[in-house]
């Protein structure tokens, strides 16, 4: 109680300057977080904490950010102390509490840990693919590689794909061999941005708003199961089913369009042809059946293109933006989408 009412209180008489200060350490933070420069990202998050208040909507991510950039620097003590700060303040923070949990398995306390994910799991956070009944669909090997897919966002070749697609790459390049450099990652979201070193034959457009409605048809491309399907690329039709994920996550769409292992990454598109989501999982349908007796069908999901224009608009990357328009054909539709999506090439994860 004493906490709220001394961040009202200081919310009203913030000087000038460190208003500006308090719009700025966000912002830092958040880009620090999504190059992965885990020190910037530290001081960032030790200054913001300490001379700045948080809105309520800002807490969760900004908590969970600052704390794994502490974990990953190797202070679990004070990132344990930063997400049980921020649960204390708000008990529904699912960011918060699964990086709570990841925090307390390094820590060597598993029980500990699995009690704080269940939690993250109830108030909205992403599953573990492993533990909650959805599949990442980030790697079907190809040799020695692991393939994803993504797409181009600009003519200087700037690529969106899913941060599991490049987690632990020592190379990434495109099918073609074309060498591609990782910008970005948002592994909170499952975004990541690369940068290839050619000019595209053609970029994406984004539709962020007016966002895409459930029961709007959508189409996904991506390069699914390499070495047993088309290396062209591969084109699903299906609706937007509804506009939250599993377990209400704000960040996804749900999706009926089946995908398979290899398309996560690639994009998701509107009837007009605007990339609305990335595709990011589908659930497990032999696990649900397994523990409910239902085999599940058509249950995919897509990261809400809103979130690809949030960490773009934050590192300063063009992009193109689209709005309603009119509807084309499903061949259409392929044709265009194929030609600035690509299949991305792990090797080393």
């Amino acid at each position: 109680m004493w906490i709220g009412l001394a961040i009202c209180l200081c919310l009203a008489f913030i000087p000038a300057a460190e208003g500006a200060e308090c719009t700025r350490l966000p912002l830092e933070l958040d880009q620090a977080f999504s190059k992965g420069d885990f020190i910037a990202a530290v001081e960032a998050g030790e200054k913001l904490f300490a001379r700045c208040p948080l809105a309520a909507e800002d807490l969760d991510r900004l908590s969970s950010e600052f704390a794994a950039a502490l974990s990953e620097a190797g202070r679990n003590d004070r990132a344990l102390a930063v997400v049980e700060q921020c649960v204390a303040r708000q008990a529904r923070s699912p960011h918060c509490l699964q990086q709570k949990g990841a925090i307390l398995g390094k820590m060597g306390r598993p029980a500990a840990a699995r009690q704080a994910y269940q939690a993250a799991l109830r108030y909205g956070a992403r599953p573990p693919a492993a533990a909650a009944g959805a599949r990442d669909d980030r790697t079907e090997a190809t040799g020695h590689a692991k393939s994803g897919s993504g797409f181009f966002i600009n003519g200087k070749g700037t690529i969106i794909t899913n941060a599991h697609v490049v987690a632990d790459c020592r190379r990434v390049e495109t099918a073609g061999k074309a060498p591609l450099k990782i910008l970005a990652v948002n592994a909170t979201i499952d975004i990541a941005v690369l940068q290839a070193d050619y000019a595209p034959p053609a970029v994406a457009v984004l539709r962020a708003v007016p966002p895409p409605r459930v029961g709007e048809d959508v189409l996904a491309f991506g390069y699914p199961l390499p070495g047993l399907l088309s290396t062209e690329g591969n084109v699903t039709v299906g609706i937007l089913s509804a506009d939250r994920g599993m377990g209400d996550d704000p960040h996804l769409f749900q999706i009926t369009a089946p995908v398979q292992s290899g398309n996560s990454g690639g994009p998701l598109v509107d009837g007009a042809g605007n990339v609305v989501g990335v595709i990011v999982s589908k659930l497990d349908a032999n696990k649900v059946a397994q523990r409910l007796g239902d085999l599940p069908q058509n249950v995919n999901f897509a990261i809400k293109a809103a979130e690809v224009v949030s960490i773009l608009d934050k590192l300063n990357i063009s992009y193109k933006q689209g709005q309603l328009g009119e509807r084309q054909s499903s061949a259409d539709l392929a044709e265009a989408t194929k030609k600035f999506s690509v299949q991305i090439l792990c090797f080393g994860g």
